[in-house]
């Protein structure tokens, strides 16, 4: 950043020195015309009339004035005496008549015309000098003339120019080493921001607390607290996870347990029948109680959700009657699918689990020959999943409990794990859904009536 940043900056400065440099000449060349003009125009004002009463003397040789010839070397003061400026001697004046004849000259310059008698400005090469020139013509129709040698000029627009070349050129490495420091000091937030997450353990999931820093680093920190912040939420999910299925899976193990000594040491084919039994229905309640704590896993507030589809709750909801059915064949029970096809938006195995903790639980509950009935509608801009049926139902004061991890009411003569309807809350949670628990008006049992956002 720093190599970038002192770069472009340098290549705008010199870029910037080279327009001042070249308008620096500019400048100079005008300011030189103009007192070339200027010259000239003094020259006409003081000469004019008094040259029309001086006849040419000496036989007709020009009228020569004397001007200082004095040099220095060095700059500023160093040229400038109290006699006159060492630059004094590069100018030359020439005045003329109506046919060219010259009436005076300045012995700083040639006897020949110093430029045609056009007036303006012009550049001539004599006796291998350029000069430039300025002409102008009186109204008496005399010509005067001022040159100056191109040398000094070139000189002065260069040190006029240079004038303002330098200061840009030295500014350079000046704005380099400030903006070097500049750049550090600012930056030093950032270094205590590394230095506290270096020193870091692995457990320590806390936020930074750097101090004062930048403003572009604070987005920085903002970030990485929010990102410790879900790192610690899903630390804590995995250690509660792992608490929970400890705590639950340890009684249906030790049940197995008892169940398999039971077996071995069954002293006929009855007892070895029923502790065969009870063995297969342990089995199977530990494998519904990991199923369900591994779906409690996948929706919980925080735990990374599958990319948001259309999902049809209605045809969800026929895979597990079917698969219900089959499954209770035995106890003769009816389960009904009223509706048509409804779709929502979401997770489709997070709406999967919760379709089938509810029709699980209603078959469960219900008795041997009882009735089952579900549907799916669409009531105004939501998707309504009801699942009813004939069961024992739920005392009103407990509904709001049901949907705790674990809670069972007791009484009801059926094993489970406490675990489904805290999924359908976690579902809905996420899905931005509600859940409604009250009696059935046509079965008399337990009526859950969902209800979903629609798809636009």
């Amino acid at each position: 950043m720093l190599v970038g940043l002192i770069g472009v900056m340098s290549l705008v400065m010199i870029i910037a020195a080279a327009f001042s440099y070249r308008a620096g000449l500019q400048e100079a060349g005008e300011m030189f015309d103009a007192k070339l003009a200027h010259s000239s125009r003094v020259l006409m004002s003081l000469v004019d009339e008094p040259l029309g009463d001086v006849a040419v003397h000496a036989g007709g040789a020009p009228i020569i004035i004397a001007v200082w010839q004095g040099s220095a070397d060095g700059v500023g003061d160093a040229l400038a005496f109290p006699t006159g400026h060492a630059y004094e001697t590069k100018l030359a004046f020439q005045a003329r008549d109506a046919d060219g004849r010259l009436l005076l000259r300045s012995d700083s310059g040639p006897d020949i015309p110093l430029a045609p008698l056009v007036a303006g400005y012009a550049d001539v090469v004599i006796d291998g000098a350029h000069w430039r020139t300025f002409t102008l013509r009186s109204p008496r129709g005399r010509w005067y003339q001022s040159g100056e040698l191109s040398d000094i000029r070139m000189e002065l627009a260069e040190d006029i120019a240079e004038g303002t070349l330098l200061p840009l050129l030295l500014a350079i490495p000046l704005m380099a080493v400030f903006v070097w420091l500049l750049v550090g000091w600012s930056l030093r937030g950032l270094a205590r921001v590394s230095g506290e997450v270096e020193a870091r353990t692995a457990d320590r999931l806390a936020p930074l607390q750097p101090g004062r820093v930048p403003l572009e680093v604070q987005s920085l920190v903002v970030a990485i607290n929010a990102l410790l912040a879900r790192l610690d939420a899903a630390f804590q999910r995995e250690r509660r996870f792992t608490a929970d299925a400890a705590h639950e899976l340890r009684t249906p193990i030790a049940a197995l347990k008892v169940h398999a000594d039971n077996q071995r040491t069954a002293r006929d084919a009855d007892e070895r029948g029923a502790a065969q039994a009870l063995l297969d229905a342990g089995v199977q309640r530990i494998e519904r109680l990991v199923e369900q704590l591994l779906a409690l896993s996948r929706v919980e507030p925080g735990a990374a959700v599958a990319t948001p589809r259309r999902v049809d709750l209605h045809a969800l909801a026929d895979s597990h009657v079917a698969e219900r059915r089959a499954l209770d064949a035995a106890r003769s029970l009816t389960i009904t699918l009223d509706g048509d096809a409804q779709q929502v938006v979401g997770d489709e195995a997070a709406l999967d689990a919760l379709v089938g903790n509810l029709v699980d639980n209603a078959c469960r509950y219900a008795p041997d020959g009882g009735r089952v009935r579900v549907s799916v509608t669409r009531v105004d801009a939501h998707v309504q999943l009801v699942v009813e049926d004939d069961g024992p139902g739920i005392p009103e004061a407990a509904r709001e409990r049901v949907f705790d991890r674990f809670h069972r009411e007791l009484g009801t003569g059926v094993v489970g794990s406490g675990l489904g309807l805290s999924i359908v809350r976690q579902v809905l949670d996420l899905h931005a859904g509600s859940i409604a628990l009250d009696v059935s008006p046509t079965l008399g049992g337990l009526r859950a009536t969902v209800t979903l956002p629609a798809t636009p």
